[in-house]
């Protein structure tokens, strides 16, 4: 018996040593951004946060940016969502297996007619924006006062505010 509660024990701690955790949802998510992109069972998510490659050489301002494949079908092109996978196949943009897949909620605001992923779709069909490209939805401001929103959009070199009227056609 005593065997058993040591054996026990220094498993126990043996798992401690070596992080286990049982709550896989304590683990943070490979990546967090919008849904830009859309194709059969496949998403493209880019980072609206940039990360500094410049003191290793790299770019200053790099969004991250990766399709992901097994992705829920009722995943829509202008949502913010936190993706969970393994590895990424190493292009631009990258290509990986989601794991997981997390709607971050959006809150609409005041007096506003439209969303937030709304009002992206809208701005990711609007003229100016290469097909070629990968967009990256920078900021999303909804001005109440003149009840419009404005989408700061960076694609490639280029950036542009693209203004969206706050108003639903009839076809939405």
């Amino acid at each position: 018996m005593n065997k058993l509660i040591i054996t026990v024990i220094m498993l126990l701690f043996s798992l401690s040593l070596i992080g286990y955790n049982p709550d896989t949802t304590a683990i943070e998510p490979g990546i967090e951004g919008y849904v830009v992109g859309k194709a059969d069972d496949q998403i493209l998510v880019v980072s609206s946060v940039p990360k500094d490659y410049s003191s290793t050489g790299g770019v200053k301002e790099f969004y991250n940016a990766i399709w992901f494949s097994n992705a829920p079908k009722d995943i829509s092109i202008g949502q913010k969502v936190q993706v969970w996978y393994d590895m990424v196949l190493e292009s631009y943009p990258g290509k990986s297996k989601a794991k997981q897949v997390s709607v971050v909620p959006s809150s609409q605001p005041e007096h506003a007619n439209l969303t937030e992923p709304e009002v992206i779709r809208k701005a990711l069909t609007s003229q100016g924006l290469s097909s070629a490209e990968v967009p990256v939805i920078k900021t999303v401001n909804y001005i109440a006062e003149k009840d419009i929103w404005i989408v700061h959009i960076k694609q490639g070199e280029a950036e542009l505010n693209v203004q969206i009227i706050d108003e639903k056609q009839n076809s939405e």
